[in-house]
């Protein structure tokens, strides 16, 4: 028998990475500003992890980046 945590983790990365996939998204779209309108847009999305996901300092400085360089992409073409 396959404990539970050991049969939840797969599911669990899973969806921890469908989280950060769509930050990337969201920070590359030039339409956030950074990574607080990030965590709003994909909590009102229904994803509750995120708060918790988005806690790290690196993972934050890299949504912001993303951010600031599709804006500033978007408003030179």
């Amino acid at each position: 028998m396959v404990p539970l945590a050991a049969e939840s983790a797969p599911v669990m990365w899973k969806r921890n990475l469908e989280v950060y996939e769509a930050a990337v998204r969201l920070a590359t779209s030039g339409k956030m500003r950074g990574w607080e309108s990030i965590r709003e847009k994909l909590v009102q999305k229904g994803y509750r992890r995120v708060p918790d996901l988005l806690q790290g300092d690196k993972i934050r400085t890299v949504l912001d980046i993303c951010c600031k360089a599709a804006r500033d992409k978007k408003t030179e073409g």
